[in-house]
C-alpha cells in the first residue's frame, strides 16, 4: 500500500489531465448543453408524464423517453434481452379511494358519511382482509389502549371489545398523573404493540385520534396515508394473518363520534391538557365500514444503457452513472412534476452519457441507470443490485438526486470517502480541476439525523462494499410538492453537476488499478426521502 500509494497519485495526476482536456472541449459548446438539459427536462417534468409514479403509464413514458434518448447519444442498451429496460413486478396494495365509513345511531340510522383522505387515512403496514371489509360494528373508546396491570393500569378493564371498534389516543398517559416509573411503558405506546393488544382483546377495528404533532401536517400525512404501498413480492411462504383495519382519524371524525357521549371532543382535550385520566366507555353509536382493500401485481422498469469501454479486458469492469427517474405521481389531480427530485439528476445522467459517448475515452465501461422506485423505498435500485448480472464487476456508483436548485457554487457531497479513501481523494481532485464546486460534507457526519447517506439509490450500491458518491443540492421549499417545476431549476448547475459526474467516472474508469477499498460498509437502514 504504502510504496503504491505515490504510484497511483502520479497516474491519477496523468489522467486528471486528459479528463481536463476533455471537458474544457465540451465546456467550450457548453450552450448545447444547456439546450440539450432543457429540452429533456421539460419533456419528463411535464404533465403529460403524470409525475412519473412508479408501476404507472407516467413512469412507463419517462423509461421510453429515456430510452430513446440514449439510442439518439449511440449508448448501447444494457437491460432485458437487448433492451434498454430492466423489468421487474411489485407488489401493489391498498384501499380503493371510494372507501368510506358510515357513523349510525344505535338504531342503526345514518348519522354521516366520512371519506378516505378527509377524515380518515391508513395507518401501519397492512390493510384489512377482506371478511372486515363491510362489517357494522359498534364503538368503544379505550383510552390510550394500554394494559400494564402490574402498574395498575389498565384501558381494557371493565369494558367487552370483542367484535366492535376501538378508538384511541395516540402516545402514553402523562406519567405525572399515572401511578407508575418512567419504564412502565417500554414500547408498549408504539401503535403495532396496541393494535396487536386490542385484537387479542377481540377487537375487530382500531382508529388512532390524530395527535397534536400531527394535526398541522394532515394534508401531507393523508397523501402517503392514501396511496397505494408498493413493495417486492416476497418470495418465501406467508403466514396468512387477517388483519383487521386500522386507520388514524382526524378531528372531524372525533368531533362526530363523540358527540353527545361522555367525553365530547372538546372536553377529551381539556382532559389531557389538565393531565387528569381517561376513563373508558362504550359509544352509543355504530359504524358500517365499506373500505374495499385491494392488492394487485403491477410492473416497473430501470432503464440501463452502456457505454463499452475502449480497453479489451478493463471493459469487463463498470462504472455506474445512476439517478432515480420516479416521481409522486397525481394526488388529488393534481401532478407533482418533479423538476428537480429527480428529475434534474435524470438529465443529469443523460447528459453525462451525451458526453462520454461523443469522446470513447473510457476504457472501462460506464453504466447509466435510471432506477424507478427510489420514493417507494429505493426499490428500483435493490432490484438492480440484486439481480444485475453486472454487479460483480462493478467499482463504483456515482449517483445524482436533486442537483438543480440552491446555490450554483456549491454542492452536497455525500459517501465518497466512507468506503475508499482513494475514491475520495478523486472526487475532490477532479472538482477542483474542473467545476470547482464548495463541497459540503456535512452530511457525511455519522451523528446526521437526517441519514442522507441512506436515503438514496447509491446506498445499494454502498451495502454492498462498492464505493459512491452522491451529489445533492438539498432544496426544501419545493420538495414533494407539486411546485417543484421546471421554471425554479438552474440549468448551469445541472451542467456543472453532469460534467463533474462524467470526469469523476472517466477518471476511474481509466485507473490503471481497480480502486482501492479500504473501509467496510456501514449498516444503515434504508428509508425513504420524507422531510416534513
Amino acid at each position: 500500500m504504502r510504496t503504491r500509494f505515490p504510484f497511483t497519485i502520479f497516474f491519477s495526476s496523468l489522467l486528471l489531465l486528459s479528463t481536463q482536456f476533455l471537458f474544457a472541449q465540451i465546456k467550450v459548446n457548453d450552450r448545447s448543453s444547456i439546450t440539450h438539459l432543457k429540452a429533456n427536462l421539460q419533456v419528463l417534468a411535464s404533465d403529460e408524464f403524470e409525475g412519473r409514479e412508479a408501476t404507472t403509464h407516467g413512469e412507463k413514458l419517462a423509461s421510453l423517453f429515456i430510452a430513446s434518448e440514449l439510442e439518439k447519444y449511440e449508448v448501447r442498451p444494457y437491460g432485458d434481452n437487448g433492451t434498454y429496460f430492466q423489468n421487474f413486478d411489485l407488489l401493489s396494495s391498498g384501499y380503493a379511494i371510494e372507501s368510506k365509513l358510515a357513523l349510525l345511531d344505535n338504531s342503526s340510522s345514518p348519522i354521516f358519511d366520512f371519506v378516505l383522505g378527509d377524515d380518515f387515512i391508513r395507518s401501519g403496514r397492512g390493510y384489512a382482509d377482506s371478511s372486515f371489509a363491510k362489517q357494522t360494528t359498534g364503538i368503544v373508546f379505550a383510552g390510550y389502549g394500554l394494559t400494564q396491570k402490574e402498574y395498575n393500569y389498565d384501558d381494557y378493564a371493565n369494558i367487552d371489545v370483542k367484535g366492535k371498534t376501538v378508538l384511541i389516543l395516540s402516545g402514553e398517559p402523562q406519567r405525572d398523573k399515572v401511578n407508575a416509573p418512567d419504564v412502565m411503558m417500554m414500547n408498549l405506546f408504539n401503535p403495532d404493540a396496541k393494535v396487536k393488544l386490542a385484537k387479542e382483546k377481540g377487537a375487530v377495528g382500531v382508529f388512532i385520534i390524530v395527535d397534536e404533532r400531527l394535526k398541522s401536517f394532515w394534508n401531507r400525512f393523508k397523501e402517503f396515508g392514501t396511496q397505494p404501498s408498493i413493495s417486492f413480492i416476497s418470495k418465501e411462504p406467508q403466514e396468512v394473518v387477517k388483519n383487521i383495519p386500522v386507520f388514524t382519524v382526524g378531528e372531524k371524525f372525533v368531533e362526530k363520534i363523540l358527540t353527545s357521549e361522555k367525553y365530547s371532543y372538546e372536553k377529551l382535550n381539556e382532559l389531557l391538557k389538565a393531565k387528569e385520566p381517561l376513563q373508558s366507555f362504550e359509544i352509543n353509536k355504530k359504524l358500517k365500514y365499506d373500505v374495499r382493500p385491494f392488492s394487485k401485481i403491477a410492473s416497473a422498469r430501470n432503464v440501463i444503457g452502456l457505454i463499452e469501454g475502449t480497453d479489451p479486458k478493463l471493459k469487463n469492469e463498470f462504472i455506474v452513472i445512476s439517478a432515480h427517474y420516479d416521481h409522486l405521481g397525481m394526488r388529488g389531480g393534481v401532478v407533482s412534476n418533479g423538476a428537480d427530485d429527480d428529475g434534474s439528476g435524470t438529465v443529469a445522467v443523460l447528459e453525462s452519457m451525451r458526453m462520454l459517448s461523443a469522446e470513447r475515452k473510457n476504457k472501462r465501461s460506464i453504466l447509466a441507470i435510471f432506477n424507478t422506485g427510489e420514493e417507494k423505498g429505493l426499490l428500483g435500485s435493490r432490484y438492480a443490485t440484486e439481480n444485475g448480472s453486472f454487479m460483480k464487476d462493478v467499482i463504483v456508483d456515482i449517483n445524482m438526486d436533486m442537483v438543480g436548485r440552491e446555490s450554483i457554487d456549491s454542492l452536497h457531497c455525500i459517501g465518497s470517502n466512507k468506503l475508499s479513501t482513494e475514491f475520495g481523494n478523486i472526487v475532490k481532485e477532479v472538482n477542483s480541476e474542473t467545476v470547482k464546486y464548495n463541497l459540503n460534507y456535512k452530511y457525511d457526519d455519522p451523528n446526521d439525523p437526517n441519514r442522507f447517506y441512506s436515503r438514496s439509490d447509491h446506498y445499494n450500491f454502498a451495502r454492498k462494499g462498492i464505493p459512491v458518491v452522491f451529489f445533492f443540492d438539498d432544496m426544501r421549499i419545493d420538495y414533494h410538492k407539486p411546485t417543484d417545476d421546471v421554471d425554479k431549476i438552474n440549468f448551469e448547475k445541472i451542467l456543472k453537476t453532469a460534467i463533474l459526474s462524467s470526469s469523476v467516472a472517466l477518471q476511474v474508469a481509466n485507473l490503471d488499478h481497480k480502486l482501492v477499498v479500504d473501509k467496510k460498509p456501514e449498516e444503515e437502514q434504508p428509508r425513504q426521502r420524507r422531510r416534513q
